[in-house]
């Protein structure tokens, strides 16, 4: 199976992270590349910002049609009904599908995501999903989608506390939201007070558990 992650925005560093850490959950039998977006903001905080990652996304997919299925690599999910329509194969969202997981079973739970001019968007994008009841809040990190990128550890701490947080209003588990934290969730699962989820491993799930045998997870 091969998966294509759609990075739309125009940051190369935000895409390595996230082929990289796709590729180190993904077992043989999945091939991961990545796209870049040629035009729009090189992170993706604000509504104005996704309206332009919006028209890059389509054009992303259509340059790989050897691709079994795709991720929109974002936490605003910005032309992924686009996306749908025109693909003809499966492609995931790191925003619904992270949100979805982090719903499951019932469960509460919070988000911790970065750009709080976003927070409305999130806010409707679990009411569309019929999620809005077991949202317990969002907790917005101090720095920005590249601050995290360059300099990820410096932002454990904070996380933490944010997780700590949601805990004591009622989360049951917390949705790491954004492409800098893919893959976090393993790596902070030890030291954090409730279970952590982030969008990549979401979305890779739901792409792999149509990929047949020879497609899987560590």
């Amino acid at each position: 199976m091969r998966i294509l992650i759609a990075n739309p925005n125009t940051s190369a560093r935000i895409t390595a992270r996230m082929v990289g850490a796709a590729r180190a959950l993904v077992d043989g039998g999945v091939t991961i590349v990545g796209a870049t977006a040629p035009f729009g903001a090189p992170s993706l905080e604000t509504p104005a910002d996704l309206a332009i990652a919006e028209l890059a996304v389509p054009a992303m997919l259509a340059a790989h049609p050897d691709c079994d299925g795709a991720i929109v690599g974002a936490f605003g999910d910005p032309g992924l009904a686009r996306a749908r329509a025109v693909f003809g194969k499966p492609v995931q969202g790191l925003g619904e599908a992270g949100l979805r997981a982090a719903g499951s079973g019932g469960r509460r739970f919070a988000v911790v995501t970065l750009g709080p001019a976003m927070g409305p968007a999130i806010v409707a994008k679990a009411g569309e999903l019929g999620l809005a009841g077991r949202m317990a809040g969002i907790a917005f990190l101090s720095g920005g989608v590249l601050d995290l990128a360059t300099e990820p550890s410096r932002y454990h701490d904070e996380i933490l506390d944010a997780v700590a947080a949601a805990r004591d209003h009622g989360a049951e588990a917390v949705l790491l939201g954004g492409a800098p934290f893919s893959g976090w969730s393993g790596l902070l699962r030890d030291k954090a007070a409730l279970p952590l989820l982030d969008g990549l491993s979401a979305a890779l799930d739901g792409l792999l558990s149509d990929g047949g045998p020879a497609a899987s997870r560590r």
